[in-house]
């Protein structure tokens, strides 16, 4: 019933996060403390949508610099309408992807839903619009805005995060990554999905090291997607981590 009713209030742009526990595994927000560096953080927010995430980095890290990506010209002037004046927030209207160009995005009646890649069995909604759209990578953009570290990178770009990934090859390999977290698919929800083990394999070669899945969604009786938060084994700090269970 909590699946049903979670996947209900998301429709209108709002989640559910526990709260008040200090367990790991039980609140993304309160992992990602345990072992962020600075209490300035730098986000990346791709896949802003209406800005949801938004919302719950500035209530969980206030003096946080956020980077909101949507490729949705739709959807970006929502966001733009809520967001544009919150301070330290940056909205940037283009996808994140593996190499620079244009791509053809579907845009979905239920915008949470909209893709690069085409429906299948376990999707829903419709495609209401087909848009090619600005595609950067995390590697061009760090270089073009000067970013030093992000010290999150959230993705949740229905099935593309394999290829926002891609992109931050060199950022990367030169550990300018903290912690990774991301929507994984695991149903039939669009065509030509990284399994992923496909994904697990490119970030822990990368050195990232998993460390919990959060709010496991069904259908039809099987597991559909989870959230799931990587770290780079350079940005633990043993200090933190001692007596965690």
């Amino acid at each position: 019933m909590k699946h049903i009713f979670r996947n209900l209030i998301r429709k209108f742009g709002y989640d559910i996060i526990p709260i008040n526990t200090n367990k790991m595994g039980e609140n993304p927000l309160q992992d990602m403390k345990r072992f962020l560096h600075s209490d300035h953080p730098v986000i990346f927010d791709v896949g802003a949508n209406v800005g949801q995430s938004i919302d719950r980095f500035r209530a969980q890290f206030p003096l946080s610099t956020i980077h909101s990506f949507e490729p949705s010209a739709t959807t970006f002037e929502t966001l733009f309408q809520k967001a544009s004046k919150l301070r330290n927030v940056h909205l940037w209207n283009y996808a994140l992807g593996s190499e620079l160009g244009q791509k053809k995005f579907l845009e979905n009646f239920n915008s949470d839903m909209s893709s690069f890649l085409p429906l299948s069995e376990f999707g829903w909604g419709r495609i209401t619009n087909e848009t090619f759209v600005e595609v950067k990578t995390i590697d061009q953009f760090c270089l073009d805005e000067q970013i030093e570290y992000i010290d999150i990178l959230k993705s949740d770009t229905q099935g593309f995060d394999l290829e926002v990934f891609k992109g931050a090859e060199l950022t990367m390999l030169a550990q300018k990554i903290g912690l990774i977290y991301f929507e994984v698919i695991f149903s039939d929800m669009y065509k030509n999905l990284p399994p992923f083990p496909t994904i697990y394999e490119y970030l822990t070669n990368r050195g990232f090291l998993l460390v919990s899945f959060y709010e496991t969604s069904y259908q039809k009786q099987l597991a559909s997607w989870s959230d799931v938060l990587f770290v780079h084994k350079s940005y633990i700090q043993l200090s933190t981590m001692s007596g965690i269970e």
